[in-house]
């Protein structure tokens, strides 16, 4: 797409200067008024090659000058040879390739295809497309992580969060709104649930060293295929959304971990306040102790394990069995049983969420 885009201007250009010249990107030349050289590799980077846009600079028996560059994609023309007139061919070229600077900040910028494609504004049949043109690879695995601050400061530079990182490269970290910053990283097709975990952790921590903040993380699955992008996305929007339902401090939420949380913010609330009715049958919620909340919530952080709970709380085994028999009498069920358990954890997590939403 890139070289017959810029082909054109060869063409138009080419009788009025008599020395082989074009454009190329990062690994090859992608337009040239000698045509068999379409395509040749470059002996450089040029997306690493530190110079500013309205420097010439010389490589080998060309004289180039960049005219486009962003943090992942970088443009420069060529003239063949390094004398003077050289350096004053590439700069007219330079300055009349710059004026296209807006249409490559539409089709080149990762960045925008990333946001466009997660708010649907590229047609599914498009996108296989436009991430050929910026060389993205199709068939990746990959996931999305959502870093949601409460501000955020326009001099925030977000690549120092993946800097450190074994393989930056394989992470493209961007603002899609004034607080929420997106993280896309390739990952292996069996990292696991607790890997991803620590990723988020990881940025969660590195976010607030960095900025002063500390945002709250979601994380969505791993797909495949880059149209599958946007799901993970919503995930992890869905995941935040959830995160009043977690009794844990962490703010890191995986879509993959929301398990019951996820049916329960699908209730009505007339059928949660039913529900609890129907569970605390003697009086409400809020006529039980928070110690014996805590105590319960322990108890099942344990697995319902009497004795870890009562080392946790260091408390004697007996004042634990004391505080679940308060239960008992209360709603008639016993959490030491699984079963009835579940019931009282679910009255747990259905008030947390009916007192939120009201």
């Amino acid at each position: 797409m890139a070289d017959r885009f810029f082909q054109g201007y060869v063409y138009q250009l080419q009788e009025s200067i008599p020395r082989t010249f074009g454009v190329i990107d990062s690994k090859e030349i992608v337009s040239c008024s000698n045509q068999e050289w379409i395509g040749l590799k470059n002996s450089f980077n040029l997306i690493d090659y530190k110079v500013e846009e309205n420097e010439s600079f010389i490589v080998a028996e060309n004289t180039y000058r960049v005219f486009y560059q962003n943090h992942l994609m970088k443009f420069a023309v060529f003239v063949e040879g390094t004398d003077q007139v050289a350096e004053d061919y590439v700069t007219i070229l330079a300055v009349c390739f710059t004026g296209m600077k807006a249409y490559f900040e539409e089709k080149y910028n990762r960045h925008l295809f990333y946001k466009n494609l997660f708010l649907e504004n590229i047609l599914p049949e498009d996108v296989h497309v436009r991430a050929n043109m910026l060389k993205i690879p199709l068939l990746k695995p990959r996931t999305v992580f959502l870093l949601r601050f409460r501000k955020t400061e326009s001099d925030w530079d977000w690549n120092s969060l993946i800097q450190d990182m074994e393989k930056p490269a394989k992470y493209e970290v961007f603002s899609m709104t004034e607080t929420d910053v997106l993280v896309i990283a390739e990952v292996r097709s069996n990292t696991t649930r607790e890997e991803l975990d620590e990723m988020g952790n990881y940025f969660q921590q590195t976010a607030e060293e960095l900025y002063g903040e500390k945002p709250a993380v979601g994380i969505g699955e791993i797909v495949t295929d880059i149209r599958q992008l946007p799901e993970s996305y919503k995930q992890c929007i869905y995941a935040l959304a959830l995160l009043y339902l977690f009794e844990e401090k962490s703010s890191v939420i995986n879509y993959a971990h929301l398990g019951i949380n996820r049916l329960i913010y699908q209730l009505p609330l007339p059928l949660c306040e039913r529900y609890l009715k129907e569970v605390f049958i003697k009086g409400s919620f809020e006529t039980m102790e928070s110690e014996t909340l805590d105590t319960i919530q322990c108890f099942f952080d344990n697995n319902l394990n009497v004795s870890e709970t009562a080392r946790q709380l260091f408390i004697h085994r007996n004042t634990l069995m004391y505080r679940i028999e308060k239960v008992r009498k209360f709603t008639g069920l016993d959490v030491r049983n699984f079963d009835q358990a579940i019931v009282f954890k679910l009255a747990m997590v259905i008030h947390k969420h009916v007192k939120y939403k009201e």
